[in-house]
């Protein structure tokens, strides 16, 4: 079976930012391959322009120019946003006014977005809300480690952890993703941060690996 609408691809890849040795950002080994459904605009629009056709078995390796990744980067999206949006209970979550932290909010029509800190003023903090990957290019290699035909239950899954990993790991007791680890077993230490392989798959080091 070739890659399609309504199929789900598992892949083993390695994507890495600005050149082919650039920061490795994102990958998944062939132990342990990330499953994607392809055709319901979920994934990057030109990930699945590169890989459609492709089989199990055979092996990828393309460049994601910005406008195939997360677009381009936008001055605009740099937003001033009073101290006083930050205020809880009462109180300055100065924990969370750090520089480069990412901060999920709300915009104005209640949807959420999340914003990165790049500037704490007395009075303001200059939040960034392009995508940490906007502006730059994408390197992708890998392989296709298995194709299937999606099945409704893949579409309209009533399960999963809702981290987004794609897995189907119950929760805690109090269902929060946030708390949520994966149960998949690693062997090696994580190539992007060096996060120990016990810990890998449950969002700890500098690249959330999981």
């Amino acid at each position: 079976m070739k890659i399609d609408m309504n199929t789900v691809v598992s892949l083993a890849y390695k994507i890495h930012t600005d050149s082919p040795d650039g920061a490795l950002i994102e990958f998944a080994d062939e132990q342990n391959p990330r499953d994607l459904i392809f055709g319901l605009g979920k994934n990057i629009p030109g990930l699945e322009k590169n890989l459609a056709g492709l089989q199990t078995g055979e092996s990828f390796d393309f460049k994601l120019d910005e406008s195939e990744a997360f677009g381009a980067f936008r001055q605009e999206l740099i937003v001033h946003v009073p101290k006083s949006a930050f205020i809880v209970d009462g109180l300055l979550r100065d924990d969370l006014l750090v520089i480069n932290n990412e901060i999920n909010m709300m915009d104005n029509s209640g949807k959420p977005v999340k914003g990165i800190v790049r500037e704490v003023g007395k009075e303001e903090v200059v939040m960034d809300f392009n995508h940490a990957l906007a502006g730059k290019s994408l390197f992708v290699t890998g392989k296709v480690m298995l194709v299937r035909a999606a099945t409704q239950e893949d579409l309209n899954p009533s399960g999963g952890c809702g981290s987004g990993c794609g897995c189907s790991s119950n929760t805690e007791e109090n269902g929060s993703a946030e708390s949520h680890k994966h149960q998949h077993e690693y062997e090696e230490d994580c190539p992007a941060c060096g996060n120990p392989a016990d810990q890998r798959g449950q969002g700890i080091g500098n690249c959330g690996c999981g």
